[in-house]
C-alpha cells in the first residue's frame, strides 16, 4: 500500500489541514500519514487562533516516520515558522525522488496569518528547491513575488518567478480572478491551463484538497500535467458536492463522504435488483395488487424522493408470472418513496418497503409468525405518507405490516416494511400460503 505524508495544520472542524488531506488520500486509494505543525482553531466562521506544535513533539513525529515507514509522497501545508521548515527540509533530503507538493499557506480566508515572515522566507529558501510542485493561490503568489496579480499575464509572470525559486513546477490558482476561474501550470517550459465554472459559495479547505489530490495522482504515477488536470476535475466534483455544517459560514467538502454516498447508492440499486430477481425466481405473483406492486429501498439518511430507488412503472403480472418494466432507479416511485421516508422519520434503520396484496390467510400467518401488524382505517389518511405517519404514532418498535382492509369499492392497501429488500423478500416467503 502506497502512502502519503501530510505536514500541515490541524483543523478541529475537519475542513482543512491534515484532517482534509487524510480524507483525500484515503478516498484516492492511498494510506495517509500526518504530522501537525500547529493546531489551527477554526470552523465555519474562520480562524480564531493558532497554537504551534512544540518543536520537540514535531521532531519526534518526523523521527518516528523516518524509521522505515513507507512514504511515497509528501504534501506540505501550514509550516508556521523557521524551525519547522528546517526540520521539513532535512526530512525531505532523505527522500529524494518522491513527489513533494508545497501549498504555501500564508493566511486564512479571514486574513489570519498562518506563517511568520521568517517562516515564509525559510520555506522558499530551503523547501521550495526540494518541491516537485508549489501551488499558491493569487494572494500567496502576490506575497511570494511582491507583485499584485490581477490578470493572466500577472499569473504567468508569477509562475516564472516562483519557478526560479527552485521547484520543479508551479501551479498558480486563479480562483480570485474576475470571471471564470483559471488555474495555470508552468513546468519550466510550457503553460497548461485548466478552466472551471465558478461555484457561488465559499468552500473551506479548497487549497488543501487540491494540493492533496495533486500529490495523490503523482504518487499513482501521473505525469505533472495529467495530475494537474485530474486534480482540477476532482475539485470540480468536490465543489459541486459541498455542504454546510452550520446555518451560515463557509461550506465544507469531503471526498470520503461523497464516495460513501455514491457507494451507498450503488449498493441500494444492487440489493434492490437482487430482490427483484428473487421475487421473479419465487414467482410470488399472488402478492401483486390490482394497482400493481412496487418495492423500494432508500440510502442511509435519505431526505427526498431522489434518495429512494424503486422499479419504474411498477411490478405487474402477466397471467401467473411476475413482470418488471425496467431496472430499479432512484426517484422511480413517488408513492413508495413517500412511505419509506415517512417510516424513516420514526425508525431510520427501516429503509425498504413494498405495497403488497395480502389474503386473510397471509395476514393470519403473519400474526402466527410473530410479525407486528398495524391495522388502519382508510378514512384516517390522505396519502401513503399519511398512512405511515398515522399508523406509527405512539409505537415503540417498527411494525412489519401496516394494513388497511379496504372497502366494497377500494382494494386493501398493505405496506410491508423491512430494513432492506433482502429481508423484505424473506418476510414475503414467511407469510406465503
Amino acid at each position: 500500500m502506497k502512502g502519503i505524508l501530510t505536514i500541515a495544520g490541524y483543523d478541529p472542524s475537519s475542513g482543512a489541514g491534515i484532517t482534509r488531506d487524510l480524507d483525500v488520500f484515503f478516498s484516492l486509494g492511498l494510506h495517509g500519514l500526518s504530522v501537525p505543525t500547529a493546531i489551527v482553531v477554526q470552523g465555519p466562521q474562520g480562524v480564531k487562533a493558532v497554537y504551534p506544535t512544540p518543536m520537540d513533539q514535531f521532531s519526534s513525529m518526523l523521527d518516528l516516520l523516518s524509521g522505515g515507514t513507507g512514504i511515497d509522497g509528501v504534501k506540505i501545508g501550514v509550516v508556521w515558522d523557521e524551525p519547522y521548515c528546517t526540520g521539513i527540509a532535512s526530512f525531505l533530503k532523505e527522500r529524494e525522488g518522491i513527489p513533494v507538493i508545497v501549498d504555501p499557506v500564508a493566511q486564512a480566508k479571514n486574513d489570519t496569518p498562518l506563517v511568520t515572515e521568517k517562516g515564509l522566507r525559510r520555506l522558499t529558501d530551503t523547501v521550495f528547491p526540494l518541491a516537485s510542485v508549489v501551488t499558491p493561490n493569487l494572494d500567496e503568489a502576490s506575497i511570494l513575488t511582491g507583485k499584485v496579480i490581477n490578470d493572466m499575464e500577472g499569473m504567468k509572470e508569477a509562475a516564472r518567478a516562483i519557478r526560479r525559486m527552485g521547484p520543479g513546477a508551479v501551479i498558480v490558482k486563479g480562483g480570485h480572478l474576475e470571471g471564470e476561474p483559471i488555474d495555470l501550470l508552468f513546468d519550466g517550459t510550457e503553460f497548461t491551463f485548466s478552466r472551471k465554472r465558478r461555484v457561488a459559495r465559499q468552500v473551506h479547505g479548497t487549497g488543501c484538497m487540491f494540493s492533496s489530490a495533486l500529490c495523490s495522482f503523482l504518487v499513482h504515477g501521473y505525469p505533472v500535467k495529467e495530475a494537474f488536470l485530474a486534480a482540477g476535475e476532482f475539485m470540480r466534483e468536490m465543489l459541486n458536492e459541498s455542504y454546510r455544517i452550520d446555518r451560515d459560514g463557509y461550506f465544507y467538502a469531503s471526498p470520503g463522504l461523497t464516495n460513501s454516498v455514491r457507494a451507498d447508492r450503488y449498493h441500494v440499486l444492487a440489493l434492490l435488483g437482487q430482490a427483484g430477481e428473487r421475487l421473479t425466481a419465487l414467482n410470488m405473483a399472488e402478492f401483486i395488487p390490482e394497482a400493481q406492486l412496487n418495492m423500494g429501498y432508500a440510502i442511509q439518511g435519505a431526505r427526498g424522493i431522489e434518495d429512494v430507488a424503486a422499479f419504474p412503472g411498477r411490478i405487474g403480472r402477466f397471467g401467473d408470472r411476475v413482470v418488471f418494466k425496467g431496472d430499479p432507479r432512484f426517484g422511480a416511485s413517488s408513492r413508495t418513496a413517500r412511505m419509506i421516508l415517512a417510516f424513516m422519520k420514526h425508525y431510520p434503520f427501516v429503509r425498504s418497503c413494498a405495497n403488497v396484496r395480502l389474503s386473510d390467510a397471509s395476514l393470519k400467518k403473519a400474526y402466527e409468525s410473530g410479525m407486528t401488524v398495524l391495522p388502519i382505517g382508510r378514512s384516517e389518511y390522505t396519502g401513503p405518507d399519511s398512512l405511515v405517519g398515522t399508523a406509527l404514532q405512539g409505537t415503540h418498535k417498527p411494525p412489519d405490516i401496516i394494513h388497511d382492509g379496504g372497502d366494497k369499492v377500494r382494494e386493501p392497501v398493505t405496506g410491508l416494511f423491512a430494513e432492506n429488500p433482502r429481508e423484505l423478500i424473506k418476510k414475503m416467503e414467511t407469510i406465503r400460503i
